[in-house]
């Protein structure tokens, strides 16, 4: 069985850097885009397994790059699951509304997220 590519899409390095570690221990590759422009060049260009993705980034924010994503023939069926620390639920809607497979509030537990990335890998292949 291949390993899983995960595309994480984090302007906040420390975050990132721990997502990426704690993925890779888990066996996952993972990729990382530091805001949209570059996540969705990415994302084109590695067609990962699942993108995690930040609400809150430069350049173009999550859910616009959520938005391009799901409209992209290359990029439509990649799951995505928003990672933020806005909670409310117009926020939430937002996402859902931009495409969103789930939706996962900062600060999370690792065993949370790693659940939500099974239940994707699992249902995307």
């Amino acid at each position: 069985m291949s390993k899983h590519t995960i595309l994480i899409i984090e302007d906040e390095k420390d975050i990132a850097d721990n997502i990426m570690v704690r993925l890779e221990v888990e066996g996952f590759m993972t990729l990382c885009a530091h805001d949209g422009k570059k996540g969705i060049e990415s994302a084109r260009e590695h067609k990962p397994d699942i993108i995690l993705l930040d609400i809150m980034l430069s350049k173009l924010d999550g859910i616009e790059t959520c938005k391009i994503l799901k409209k992209d023939t290359r990029t439509k069926d990649i799951p995505i699951i928003m990672l933020t620390s806005l909670s409310a639920v117009g926020d939430v809607e937002k996402a859902f509304a931009a495409g969103a497979n789930d939706y996962l509030t900062k600060p999370f537990e690792y065993d949370r997220l790693l659940g939500k990335i099974t239940k994707w890998q699992d249902s995307s292949h």
